[in-house]
């Protein structure tokens, strides 16, 4: 074409128009599907919020759709617990407010908590990984034949008010007797001169997988001597008054005010189908490690922690000159045993760090190793005695639990488990603490 030609397509006017109409007509056309996408997408988002939201599961567990409304009570139950322990803590702190060392480890613990109630997700997350253990629990339950019937649940709800209408119950026996045995004559020989004073009768914390495993914190109730007793008083002393019978009238009113109190938490129906769950984790957990064995390989050791091989090969050399006690009450980082020879007692497999254990089972009575490497440091360890031995009913439970949670893992690992992102748009963010938070901040 010319530049003549084209310079007259350009100011024909009726070329002009057919483009222009073109050109107006295609954004039309945009603006029409932009508005459409919009819609659509302002459509779908009251649709999710009126209805969808509601109607996807938050997990579905081997087909079986986890319950939205149980998830969001449990989540308001944990938040509820969390809230009552921050209360108590705040309570205790109050008594110690004097003491800067104990208004530190209680300001800790309540910024802890608050941090835990503000991570809203976070919380929201581990509680629906409970809620989904528990259902797989009860699957399980259900194909072992084990049934949790009205009455038991009714039991323990009358339990947790402490009304028993068929009396008390009686503690039950222990699995196994536990005696602590005296020292051999080996184990003499080992520790001799170095031996702990009161060995026989106290167990000294364990260096069992980096925690403490000593029971701090629980309180000894001391009850008056005999020789503290009055016994010279004559006169007649007045009777205490008969307790008034705890009938089930007054069980059934205070679980009636409970359910009030507890009724923006949790409504009694899922608070019974939580009870049905933990029964139910228990007789699951009973059956699977019903044939733990009351008695366990075990051994007795001792040992020096310090910072590097180097340290660890100085420490060596020292022991073929000096008693062990004095070296590991001298260079010994662990603080818990140091000035008791590094004692461990006994302990079986699984309570201590895999190097650690690794090590110390591999030694004959009497040896002692070569520096072994754990995420604390170096050890010297030395073999004390080794058996199989009864376990303590603390120790049996411990072994049950571990295997329960061996036996769960695998079993979590085969079942198909899909989770829904719908329970982030659902989980709760109340209740709150009532307090003024800047106060523990």
């Amino acid at each position: 074409m010319s530049p003549r030609k084209k310079e007259e397509t350009k100011s024909n006017p009726r070329i002009r128009a057919v483009k222009e109409k073109k050109k107006t007509k295609l954004i039309l056309i945009g603006f029409i599907i932009t508005a459409a996408l919009i819609l659509g997408m302002v459509g779908y988002a009251v649709l999710y919020e009126t209805v969808l939201k509601d109607n996807i599961p938050v997990a579905i567990i081997a087909g079986q759709k986890v319950d939205n409304e149980y998830f969001e009570a449990r989540v308001r139950l944990e938040r509820n617990k969390k809230i009552n322990l921050f209360y108590q803590i705040y309570d205790r702190s109050q008594y110690f407010a004097d003491d800067p060392n104990a208004a530190d480890v209680y300001q800790q613990q309540l910024q802890q908590i608050a941090s835990e109630l503000n991570s809203v997700e976070v919380l929201g997350e581990k509680v629906l990984n409970y809620v989904i253990d528990d259902e797989i629990i009860a699957m399980q339950g259900e194909e072992m034949g084990i049934d949790v019937s009205k009455s038991e649940i009714d039991a323990l709800v009358q339990a947790l008010f402490n009304y028993f209408p068929d009396g008390t119950p009686t503690p039950q026996p222990q699995p196994t007797a536990w005696a602590t045995p005296t020292m051999s004559k080996t184990q003499e020989a080992i520790l001799s001169m170095t031996a702990t004073p009161g060995i026989e009768e106290t167990e000294t914390e364990k260096f069992e997988n980096g925690e403490d495993q000593s029971g701090i914190g629980e309180e000894t109730i001391i009850e008056p001597t005999a020789e503290s007793t009055p016994t010279t008083t004559t006169a007649t002393q007045t009777p205490d008054p008969t307790a008034t019978p705890y009938t089930e009238e007054m069980f059934q009113a205070e679980y009636d005010q409970r359910l009030i109190d507890l009724e923006p938490i949790i409504s009694e129906t899922y608070l019974r189908k939580y009870i049905y769950y933990d029964i139910m984790k228990q007789k699951v957990r009973d059956t699977v490690a019903a044939d733990i064995p009351l008695e366990q390989e075990q051994i007795w050791a001792r040992h020096i922690l310090v910072s590097t091989t180097d340290e660890a090969i100085t420490v060596l050399e020292r022991l073929e000159e000096e008693e062990w006690n004095a070296v590991a009450a001298d260079v010994s980082l662990d603080t818990s045993n140091k000035d008791s020879g590094g004692d461990l007692r006994w302990f079986t497999r699984g309570q201590m760090v895999t190097e650690f254990e690794e090590a110390a089972f591999d030694l004959e009575i009497g040896q002692v190793s070569d520096p072994v490497e754990t995420q604390f440091g170096w050890h010297i360890i030395q073999l004390i005695d080794q058996g199989i031995r009864p376990l303590s009913p603390v120790e049996f439970e411990n072994n049950q639990n571990i295997y329960f949670e061996e036996w769960f893992t695998e079993i979590k690992d085969s079942v198909d488990i899909k989770i829904n992102d719908v329970w982030k748009d659902i989980v709760p963010d109340k209740p709150v603490i009532l307090f003024d938070e800047t106060a523990v901040n």
